[in-house]
């Protein structure tokens, strides 16, 4: 049988570009719809939440450079808008306009900072709990990690640290 093309969204990743062309019979479709709903998009703006704390990451309104966990307060420097670039995606601070980047070198315990500059990060679905997320340093196993095995104590700082199984490294978007 001669199906006509079906289009459907579908994540957007470091090499297509989130349309996904199918001649899958109709009877299909609502499946690769569902297969194509990440929340994760270029261009939206998010809060993103740890998912063992429950704290948000914030950048710090004492030194406008650290970046956080801190309890939700829906403020600009909890909100990230995210872009898809040739060098990975980026987190740009709606409040500031500066970017999630690392202060030092790629290593256990270098903390998350704001910057000028774009740096280019890696998001993948976890692999135990797949509605979390990692963010790793674009094609490193560094990822984002959440102080003190995720301390909810506020002003935790956000740091990098080699992917274990720990929750503490996982985290949740929420569109604004």
């Amino acid at each position: 049988m001669n199906w006509p093309l079906y289009f459907a969204i579908k994540a957007l990743s470091a090499h297509d570009s989130g349309l996904l062309v199918s001649s899958a019979p109709p009877s299909t479709l609502p499946f690769l719809l569902a297969m194509s709903a990440e929340l994760v998009q270029s261009g939206n703006v998010y809060t993103i939440t740890n998912a063992k704390s429950g704290t948000v990451v914030d950048l710090s309104g004492r030194d406008n450079r650290s970046i956080i966990g801190f309890p939700l307060y829906n403020t600009t420097n909890q909100q990230w808008k995210l872009e898809w670039t040739s060098i990975g995606w980026t987190f740009q601070s709606v409040g500031s306009g500066l970017y999630i980047g690392i202060d030092g070198s790629q290593s256990d315990g270098t903390r998350l900072v704001a910057q000028t500059t774009p740096f280019g990060w890696d998001i993948w679905h976890d692999e135990v709990d797949p509605s979390t997320y990692r963010i790793y340093v674009n094609g490193t196993t560094f990822n984002w990690d959440l102080y003190g095995e995720g301390s909810a104590t506020p002003e935790t700082p956000i740091t990098l640290w080699y992917k274990w199984a720990g929750i503490h490294q996982t985290w949740r978007f929420a569109l604004v």
